[in-house]
């Protein structure tokens, strides 16, 4: 509900805060008043574009602010995501700035517009000659139909089922997508398995081969130098005496002397084991000399080889380890891609029954909707003779969701379906009997579509989420007798809703729960609104005046409205 409606240098308003009460409340007061100003403010909350031609003479911007209570199922984050879940309140605002810029914010917090008016419309529903009415919207319709028979569950359900039913289909189209895609990578990796696995990789293999092919490359230098180094320790074949020989010559010279000073004895010693290890690894040079030869056959499966793990290396990793790893990944992809034509037909077969059990659930809720727009019509066109409607006729029209075969109805019919269930709905009008039945927004006048709204709203008064319900003319081409109905209903519904309703008949503003008078006025050059409560004799001479004079018998008709209404609100709470 409206808690607070603070407007500032908006139009002629200069600076007004209102906070209607619960219930039914009436705004009156002679016509350019500015009564109409407070419901172009709620549109202004509501988006309505606007320039700088609302910004009051003299100021640099106008400015409204609603402090607004949502029903707990529009506090949810997926009805307000700009919100948090346990918010009650939010403070609305709109700036509208000469400059033309202006602004919009949510408790403070600056938004975009379109976020304003989802909060704004979740808050009031306003009913005037400006606005594009919420009733008039065919989603809201439904909305309002299925609360009124009870459906909103199995909507809800349905929604529910709709959208895994999306789900997989779009995983099935995911997979069509990509098919020749998944073929062409299933078969780029299947090579790039095979070609790993046909090379039968070790670890460190690559620095082995390297080593071998290094000495095969040098193997006539290699057995060169050995050969020389050979002769230079042990070999002496040439005539020339070698290490180990001129090494024993020396030992011998060395031990003689030490049988003349035996502190050489260990230095002889030194030597002798010296020239062991020296005919020693000469030997073993010799071995190894003559085990060199060169093998041509070798030397090229070695540079084959080395070639192949070059290449693989290249391709998938840096290393034999990344190699093979690369390998043990591609699997695993690769099997996963086989698993996708298992995949495939599970989506299929769970497609088919979703399917199935949306078109009957779907079947179900539209049964439900058509007996409650049987009832509906009939208690609307009810309502409508009540307000001076008599003759008005109105029905909820039906017709199945366009779509090629999305589901296969029980008499083999096919549709498609929303979100919302399988059925288009559209509250349609027939002004005068033996006229065609139109949709609402053909409907003719500003006070027949206010009154219509009204009709709607008593015979759904148990539908529709927006706490709090603006009308503004509802009363145009009414009597007063009439005038007395559309109050009471209004006051009925003021019982569900916070209603605030801008009006011209007594009749309506006697049934008022809180009253409220709208009046302009001068000081010195300038011009201002005020809105202020009326009780006791002050509502009663506003009754007068709007009755058409002061005098007496104007006055004792404004008791008589107003003595009358309380007895009916008495009656009627009994």
């Amino acid at each position: 509900m409206l808690r607070r409606l603070t407007i500032r240098d908006f139009g002629i308003i200069e600076n007004l805060e209102w906070r209607p009460s619960h219930g039914l409340n009436v705004l009156t007061g002679e016509t350019g008043a500015g009564k109409s100003l407070v419901l172009e403010a709620l549109d202004v909350l509501q988006g309505r574009r606007v320039g700088q031609e609302v910004v009051r003479s003299g100021a640099g911007v106008a400015v409204v602010e609603a402090e607004v209570a949502l029903p707990p199922s529009e506090r949810s984050p997926d009805a307000a995501p700009d919100l948090d879940a346990d918010v009650t309140t939010v403070t609305l605002r709109r700036d509208v700035e000469r400059s033309g810029r202006g602004g919009a914010s949510v408790n403070g917090r600056a938004v975009p517009v379109r976020t304003l008016r989802d909060l704004a419309a979740r808050g009031f529903d306003l009913h005037g000659p400006n606005q594009q009415f919420s009733l008039l919207d065919v989603k809201e319709q439904l909305v309002l139909l299925d609360a009124y028979g009870g459906s909103a569950g199995v909507r809800n359900e349905f929604a529910a089922m709709a959208g895994r039913l999306r789900e997989v289909r779009k995983k099935l189209e995911n997979l069509a997508a990509g098919d020749r895609q998944l073929a062409r990578r299933r078969d780029l990796l299947s090579f790039e398995v095979e070609e790993i696995r046909a090379a039968a990789l070790a670890p460190g293999e690559d620095m082995v081969l390297e080593d071998e092919s290094r000495l095969l490359s040098n193997m006539e230098h290699l057995r060169s130098a050995v050969a020389m180094a050979v002769e230079q320790i042990y070999g002496g074949e040439h005539g020339a005496p070698s290490g180990s020989d001129r090494i024993g010559e020396g030992l011998r010279r060395l031990q003689e002397a030490a049988h003349l000073d035996r502190r050489l004895a260990d230095v002889a010693h030194t030597v002798e084991t010296a020239l062991y290890q020296v005919e020693d690894a000469g030997r073993e040079l010799a071995s190894y000399r003559d085990s060199l030869e060169y093998d041509p056959d070798r030397h090229e499966q070695v540079r084959a080889r080395l070639d192949v793990i070059r290449t693989l290396k290249k391709k998938y990793g840096s290393t034999i380890e990344a190699v093979l790893a690369h390998a043990e990944e591609a699997g695993r992809e690769l099997a996963a891609l086989d698993l996708s034509d298992e995949n495939r037909e599970q989506l299929e077969h769970e497609e088919a029954g979703l399917r199935e059990e949306l078109a009957a659930l779907g079947e179900r809720l539209s049964g439900v909707r058509r007996e409650a727009a049987a009832s509906l019509s009939t208690v609307v066109e009810r309502e409508l003779a009540d307000v001076s409607m008599e003759g008005t006729g109105f029905m909820v029209s039906f017709a199945t969701v366009e779509g090629d075969d999305d589901l296969t109805l029980s008499d083999g019919a096919a549709c498609g379906f929303t979100g919302d269930g399988i059925d288009d709905i559209e509250f349609l009008i027939r002004p005068n009997p033996g006229e065609p039945f139109m949709p609402l927004s053909r409907t003719a006048s500003t006070g027949e579509v206010s009154r219509l709204m009204l009709a709607l709203r008593c015979a759904l008064a148990r539908g529709g989420a927006a706490p709090t319900l603006v009308f503004d003319e509802i009363d145009i081409g009414v009597g007063g007798r009439s005038g007395e109905v559309i109050g009471r209903k209004l006051a009925l519904l003021g019982r569900q809703h916070q209603v605030i309703c801008i009006t011209h008949l007594p009749q309506v503003a006697a049934y008022g729960d809180s009253h409220y008078s709208v009046r302009k006025l001068v000081s010195g050059d300038r011009t201002f609104v005020e809105l202020a409560p009326l009780e006791g004799e002050a509502r009663e001479g506003e009754l007068s005046a709007m009755l058409g004079s002061l005098g007496e018998t104007s006055v004792a008709g404004a008791q008589e409205l107003l003595t009358r209404a309380a007895s009916w609100r008495r009656e009627a709470v009994d």
